[in-house]
């Protein structure tokens, strides 16, 4: 008969303990029932040769752990204030010690320690060491019974029967510690198969394969909890397989909808059972959690003759919180490994937006990256218009048909809602949603996420995202990715605005509104080289407000300047959207005429004079008046624009010199006989 030593035992324990977290240095003590102190009972490492210690209730690492039956962690035990008086030499850092507790009872500590500086051993590894008390101490108590049953079995010598019968239980128990031991380092085959996975799809894989490699299981399956359905991720043994299970079926559903390991020690009389095959006679299903959250069910069915039990429900247990720890740890991973994409999937859009100046092509490059970005459908884009106090849509895409130019109400719709509140929403099906905008009844997105513009506390615009597909439900990784998008957006499109706002400050005169000289010479130059090429007229008008001196000297320039910006207007507005108008310089107006000849070029500056003659300045200019000098290009005749504008100036000297408020046309000739090449609007009135 063999013996099982509770020394060897309790070495044993120790050994695979600190093999178990990496370490050389380990104690264990037993608590004396009957003197009520914790003694010394193996030691390895650091620990190993001590003299016996003990130690009172609640006294040093232990006896704190025996007192409170929790586990401790002691990053530096040299600076720890509870340590036990006596202690010889601290050749060690950290120490971890764990309870060993026989039905709620705390019967010895498990104790190791870490000669590493610096080095604190994590959660998770208290957390393990704490599983693995608990079957040794399972592993423990039954040594104990063993050599109770030995003594009893010397007692009880004399009786053949009673030889046997401890016989049996000693074997019994033997075997017992035995599977436990193997189980446990079975389980530490499996943790250090699955540790090295953080992709889920290959840890499922690790995880079904390992378990049934490693413990003889014949079909075992993992699920994972997706909404309140079960999906199959990897199963071995299985010929026909049920995919989805949803959690209001089967044992699985069960498992889920309690929280609670379930084993099924005959199918047949269990009425929720699932037959994926036939033959099956028993099963295990135990759901994975972490803390609360159900991430899935671990699943193992035997057929024919096989029967699963207690002990393999309590080995699927073990295995389970395992499994769970490492679906925990490559989801966190995958969600970082995700926002890595994401964010660099940002940079590289927001280089490409930030790069873009031009305000409409740069609206068109956000809607359709934001889009891209979340994996959506569709999307649109708002500004905000302060002096309406609404929203316009100036960007739409993909989105059934071209909602640019609605104008939405604050509050009103997805995009109004934001505008309103100033904080994103997620509307997951937008047509059943009651706060839908009529304007937007026939439209088609089914989940929609919409996020506002904001530049500190001004409201900028919205963007929404939104998705077909009526699986696709957005969330808060999406928000806080469209959130850090709208972020860049918005100071790209101030950026823009800001451009546009220079842009035109460079070519257009302030006061007036117009085109300044520059940017009038500019365009005035491709038009002539147009003309030229294509044989075309082209008319210059130069304008000059009658007597304008005069008007600054007695009635101030603020009322100048308003009559500069009047007749520029009125300028602008009277002529065709294809003429350009520019303030030439002081009181002088400049009008660019494309295909007009003389005739049409006298006649709109006729009704440009006659026009501003009617202005109405208020009470205190009865009339403004102005001249106009005309000149056209004549193809036959080789001039540039300077040329063409000089001609025009000299014909409006010949309408001031004729007596103002008219208008001259240059018609060819020598310059030294005006009278003879110049014709005034007075001599030929229309």
């Amino acid at each position: 008969m063999q013996r099982l030593d509770l020394s060897e035992v309790l070495t044993a324990i120790i050994t695979r303990a600190a093999h178990l977290v990496g370490t050389e240095h380990g104690f264990l003590y037993l608590v004396n029932r009957e003197e009520q102190v914790l003694e010394t009972s193996v030691g390895i490492g650091v620990h190993a040769g001590h003299r016996p210690f003990r130690l009172r209730y609640g006294e040093g690492v232990a006896g704190h752990v025996w007192r409170t039956g929790q586990p401790i962690l002691v990053p530096d035990y040299a600076s720890w204030p509870g340590r036990a008086t006596g202690v010889g030499n601290i050749n060690f850092h950290a120490v971890v010690a764990v309870p060993l507790s026989v039905e709620n009872e705390v019967v010895g500590v498990i104790g190791l320690s870490f000669d590493t500086p610096g080095y604190t051993p994590d959660a998770e590894t208290v957390d393990m060491l704490t599983r693995f008390a608990q079957l040794a101490a399972l592993a423990l108590d039954n040594a104990r019974l063993y050599t109770a049953a030995q003594q009893e079995l010397a007692e009880r010598r004399q009786t053949e029967q009673a030889l046997r019968a401890s016989e049996r239980e000693i074997r019994d128990l033997y075997a017992t510690a035995q599977r436990q031991a193997r189980e446990l380092e079975l389980l530490g085959q499996v943790r250090a198969a699955i540790a090295r996975q953080f992709d889920l799809p290959s840890l499922f894989r690790t995880v079904v394969e390992s378990v049934a490699q490693t413990f003889g299981y014949t079909h075992v399956s993992i699920y994972r909890l997706e909404g309140y359905t079960l999906v199959l991720q990897h199963q071995v043994g299985y010929d026909r397989v049920i995919e989805r299970v949803p959690i209001t079926c089967g044992v699985s559903g069960k498992a889920v909808r309690t929280r609670r390991p379930i084993l099924v020690e005959d199918a047949r009389n269990e009425s929720c059972f699932l037959h994926a095959i036939e033959g099956i006679t028993s099963e295990i299903c135990v759901p994975l959690l972490n803390s609360q959250q159900v991430l899935g069910t671990l699943n193992v069915e035997t057929i024919g003759d096989v029967r699963l039990g207690p002990a393999d429900l309590r080995l699927i247990c073990a295995l389970a919180e395992q499994v769970s720890i490492a679906i925990s740890r490559a989801q966190l991973f995958e969600a970082e490994r995700r926002r890595a994409r994401e964010l660099e999937a940002l940079r590289a859009t927001m280089t490409e937006i930030s790069a873009n100046l031009d305000l409409d092509t740069l609206l068109k490059a956000i809607i359709e990256r934001q889009v891209k970005l979340l994996g959506a459908t569709s999307g649109e884009l708002s500004l905000y218009d302060k002096q309406r106090g609404d929203l316009q849509v100036v960007m739409s895409y993909n989105m059934g048909r071209d909602y640019s130019n609605t104008r939405l109400a604050l509050g009103e719709g997805l995009m109004g809602q934001v505008a309103l509140t100033r904080a994103p929403l997620i509307v997951s099906n937008y047509r059943e949603w009651p706060g839908r905008s009529p304007q937007y009844e026939d439209s088609a997105p089914v989940s929609c996420v919409a996020m506002p513009l904001l530049a500190g506390d001004e409201l900028i615009g919205v963007l929404s995202v939104s998705d077909l597909n009526v699986n696709r439900i957005f969330d808060q990784d999406d928000v806080r990715l469209l959130s850090l998008f709208a972020q860049q957006a918005t100071v790209a499109i101030q950026n823009a605005r800001l451009f546009a706002e220079v842009r035109a400050l460079a070519v257009t005169d302030p006061l007036t509104g117009l085109a300044n000289r520059r940017h009038f010479f500019t365009l005035a130059q491709q038009e002539m080289e147009r003309a030229q090429r294509y044989g075309r007229p082209l008319a210059v008008l130069l304008l000059d407000i009658d007597d304008f001196k005069q008007i600054n000297d007695t009635y101030g320039h603020a009322v100048g300047d308003r009559v500069l910006e009047t007749v520029g207007a009125y300028c602008r507005s009277s002529l065709r959207a294809a003429d350009m108008v520019a303030r030439y310089g002081g009181e002088e107006i400049v009008a660019l005429l494309p295909e007009t000849d003389a005739r049409a070029a006298e006649e709109a500056a006729e009704r440009l004079r006659a026009g501003i003659a009617t202005l109405d300045f208020g009470p205190e200019l009865p009339c403004v008046t102005a001249s106009i000098g005309v000149a056209v290009y004549d193809h036959a005749d080789e001039c540039d624009v300077s040329t063409l504008i000089d001609r025009a100036d000299r014909a409006l000297y010949a309408a001031k010199r004729g007596g103002k408020d008219r208008v001259a046309l240059w018609a060819g000739g020598a310059l030294e006989a005006p009278h003879d090449v110049l014709r005034s609007s007075a001599l030929k009135l229309r």
